[in-house]
């Protein structure tokens, strides 16, 4: 049987390196300047894998806290966080329905990670978010709001580092129209020190269109102040 990607965090974050992680930082640090209503010194990342934003954030003085449901994901990126130095930490959690003893002035979701399979979902994820963010700060969702109607997609990429080279291949096809739901499939072909192996996942979403996401977070009421997309 296959193994998933999120069994192998060092592979899936050579997968995803092609980012400028300190651009995105850059326009974070915008959107606190042009839309926060108080300092922001604590963020929330959900669906944090790997954590590829965890060192820049620490660098630039930020209280990091990492949420995300695989266990191995959250032990790389402990170890990373202890070899960097700085305030971090990490919770084990589902982001569809999750608690956490404190509050954050900033939290965000990277690449099109909401993971949620129907509408009870999204709506108990953003009341998840709506209680751990603080009054004034800001919730932005990168590629989680979908702008343009539904094609399937293919996309295939391959990154060398450290004598590692990993091609990656993604898919995403229709699965439910009336459900708006599709499957996404994650495959990573690995060559590390001349051995080959092969990791996938597969899972299923929702698709999320830019007027249900207003409505959506109309019905939650106003608890969330700011949604930036």
């Amino acid at each position: 049987m296959m193994k998933s990607i999120y069994e192998q965090p060092r592979y899936c974050e050579i997968a995803f390196s092609f980012r400028d992680i300190g651009a995105e930082v850059d326009t974070f640090e915008q959107c606190f300047r042009n839309y926060a209503e108080l300092p922001v010194k604590s963020i929330l990342e959900l669906g944090c894998g790997s954590s590829p934003h965890l060192e820049e954030l620490l660098r630039r003085g930020y209280a990091y806290t990492g949420l995300d449901i695989s266990e191995s994901m959250l032990a790389y990126s402990s170890k990373k966080a202890s070899a960097i130095g700085g305030e971090a930490t990490f919770v084990h959690a589902d982001m569809v329905d999750f608690s956490i003893g404190e509050t954050f002035d900033f939290a965000f979701i990277a690449l099109g990670s909401l993971s949620a399979r129907n509408t009870e979902d999204i709506i108990s994820h953003f009341r998840s978010v709506a209680h751990v963010l603080n009054r004034g700060g800001l919730y932005l969702l990168d590629w989680c709001i979908h702008f343009a109607p539904f094609s399937d997609q293919n996309e295939s990429w391959s990154i060398e580092r450290d004598k590692i080279k990993v091609t990656t291949q993604f898919s995403e096809k229709l699965i439910d129209a009336v459900e708006q739901l599709v499957e996404e499939t994650i495959s990573l072909e690995v060559v590390d020190d001349g051995a080959v192996c092969r990791l996938s996942e597969t899972g299923v979403k929702r698709v999320i269109f830019p007027q249900e996401f207003l409505q959506i977070i109309e019905h939650i009421g106003g608890l969330i102040r700011w949604v930036v997309e």
